[in-house]
């Protein structure tokens, strides 16, 4: 009796030991496949995470768009004259009499318009706006602050001159180069410091009409 007690007692050891190395492999199998489903459920989070922020891009570009689209409409809106234009007159005859009345307009001699003598395209459109009223300057043209726009003026001056000079003086240093770029942009045409239509900061409206004649007569001499 002792001694098959003996073996049931091995037995059910072994039986014990089994059943917990099967559990064992049972809890790794388990764990394993849940790490698998955990990886599995971050790299579906991330795809997801990374749909939404494509989708929040495309939003937001497709708003900046459409909001320069706006901007540019309405500043096409702006530009275009308030007033309806005329129905444009049809048959040869008038388009003809039209270009002829004009033609006549600018040749009428008995206008108070100075005789101006112009060589070349931009010449010729210059002498041409100062046969309008204060010789195509409105108050807007007279600059009471022109030393707010030296800056820009001068950096787009540099950036023009820069690989120009380069090449003229070769054997100079940067900064040599730079300084004899700066002496140029003194003396310049666009140096808004040099401009003909600047005047003083607080000039009164009967300033300003002035400094407009004193510029168109400062002008017209160029071509008489």
């Amino acid at each position: 009796m002792a001694r098959g007690g003996g073996e049931n007692s091995k037995k059910a050891a072994g039986n014990a030991k089994k059943a917990e190395q099967a559990n064992k492999k049972k809890q790794e199998a388990d764990s394993k496949v849940e790490a698998e489903e955990q990886s599995e459920w971050e790299k579906g989070s991330k795809k997801g995470n990374k749909k939404q922020e494509d989708a929040e891009f495309k939003r937001e570009e497709a708003a900046r768009k459409k909001a320069e689209r706006d901007l540019l409409l309405a500043a096409e809106e702006a530009s275009m004259p308030t007033k309806p234009q005329q129905s444009k007159q049809r048959g040869a005859a008038k388009v003809a009499a039209k270009r002829a009345g004009k033609i006549d307009d600018f040749l009428d001699f008995n206008k108070e318009t100075p005789e101006l003598s112009a060589t070349g395209l931009d010449a010729a459109l210059e002498a041409l706006a100062l046969t309008q009223k204060d010789g195509g300057l409105s108050n807007k043209d007279i600059d009471r602050h022109p030393e707010r726009r030296v800056k820009a003026a001068f950096n787009a001056y540099e950036e023009r001159r820069l690989p120009e000079v380069r090449k003229e003086h070769p054997g100079l240093r940067l900064q040599q180069i730079k300084h004899l770029i700066f002496k140029e942009f003194q003396k310049s045409n666009e140096n808004p410091m040099n401009q003909d239509t600047n005047i003083h900061f607080n000039a009164t409206g009967d300033e300003i009409t002035s400094k407009k004649h004193e510029v168109k007569s400062s002008r017209e001499k160029k071509f008489n």
